[in-house]
């Protein structure tokens, strides 16, 4: 997969789009998020898409979110190879991912200054919790109001369902490394704005409040 990032204006804001050269869609957003190995749960990669135009036949016009890319490893090695590929493949500048620990520090060591993968967190990250995802989850889900597409071939909706209850109530998402790469996307989506106010705009306002 080919895509490349644009970036347009709409008056005093800027926009972002991605553009898939192969199949000709547009999106408005994406995001890939990275979650560690954790005891004998693999390492989880997940690309989420939002699609650039609303649709219109739904209540409020929501835009469809699509996953777009799924791996799995133990091997932090193979992770770190895969993170690099899917920056350039996707066009990102960011990879969604937890910093703190020990094993980030293993992922980078004896890499180019080109070659590390520099993890950033994500939006509110303290709120991101396996209740807060299953909700989304759900909302988004539903038969009449779909606006959620893991494709044929993921592996998310095996690992969502499999949680019980008590599971989504006590433990850290981070236990599952599946739904929290999964989770660092779709809270990316739904907590933050992605629209942004251009530079020139900013100059422009500050130089009226002097006046």
């Amino acid at each position: 997969m080919s895509i490349i990032r644009k970036t347009s204006r709409d008056g005093r804001h800027k926009f972002e789009r991605f553009e898939d050269l192969e199949s000709g869609l547009i999106y408005r957003r994406i995001y890939c998020g990275f979650s560690w190995p954790f005891t004998a749960k693999p390492g989880f990669i997940c690309v989420l898409a939002e699609d650039f135009k609303p649709d219109y036949s739904l209540p409020h016009s929501p835009r469809h979110l699509r996953i777009l890319d799924e791996f799995e490893s133990s091997n932090l090695e193979a992770l770190h190879r895969r993170c690099r590929q899917i920056k350039e493949e996707y066009s990102l500048k960011k990879i969604l991912g937890i910093d703190d620990t020990p094993l980030y520090e293993i992922w980078n060591r004896s890499k180019r200054p080109d070659e590390k993968i520099y993890l950033t967190r994500p939006y509110d990250f303290e709120k991101i919790t396996l209740n807060l995802i299953s909700q989304l989850v759900r909302r988004r889900t539903e038969k009449i109001y779909k606006t959620l597409h893991f494709g044929d071939q993921s592996r998310l909706p095996s690992y969502l369902s499999a949680l019980t209850p008590e599971e989504i109530e006590e433990k850290d998402i981070t236990i599952y490394p599946a739904i929290a790469a999964f989770g660092y996307c779709i809270s990316e989506m739904e907590l933050r704005s992605p629209v942004k106010r251009s530079g020139g705009w900013k100059r422009r306002n500050r130089g009226a409040m002097v006046i």
